[in-house]
């Protein structure tokens, strides 16, 4: 048995057929390395370096995986008078924030809180947030992002 088609058929296919074509020569997005497991271990203040400058530095511990799968990471940052981390934004991970030095001003879904030394805070999957230093002082604070099963 024979197909025929009509102009109005091919009309109709070619631009599919094309677009096709065309998604097939995109290049293919490409896999972050799957983080390696993290090891017991002591990390020692003095051989982690910063990088950046005196309105904002930072240093990551470590971004791995637990025994149990778990991806987390864990890092610092030193924030000058008045800067900011980042303009709000949101991700699907979960991240802690210790305050260990300073006075922190945190925005969670367009509420804003003034965290002191020693304050936590928790920002949930997808919500809108940012922070700053709102003293004159620099401020210092940890992160710990919990992410999705590696």
């Amino acid at each position: 048995m024979t197909q025929t088609f009509s102009r109005r058929d091919l009309n109709l296919l070619v631009p599919a057929l094309a677009a096709v074509a065309a998604r097939a020569q995109e290049p293919k997005p490409t896999q972050e390395p799957k983080p390696a497991a993290l090891d017991t271990k002591l990390y020692h203040d003095k051989q982690i370096p910063y990088t950046g400058d005196d309105k904002k530095k930072g240093r990551r511990f470590f971004d791995g995986v637990t025994h149990t799968g778990y991806h987390i990471e864990m890092h610092e940052t030193i924030l000058g008078p008045g800067a900011e981390t980042h303009p709000p934004h949101k991700h699907e991970h979960e991240e802690i924030v210790i305050v260990m030095e300073g006075t922190m001003e945190m925005y969670n879904e367009g509420k804003t809180e003034v965290a002191e030394t020693g304050s936590v805070c928790y920002f949930g999957s997808n919500q809108m947030h940012s922070s700053r230093n709102a003293g004159t002082a620099p401020c210092r604070y940890y992160v710990l992002e919990l992410r999705a099963s590696a």
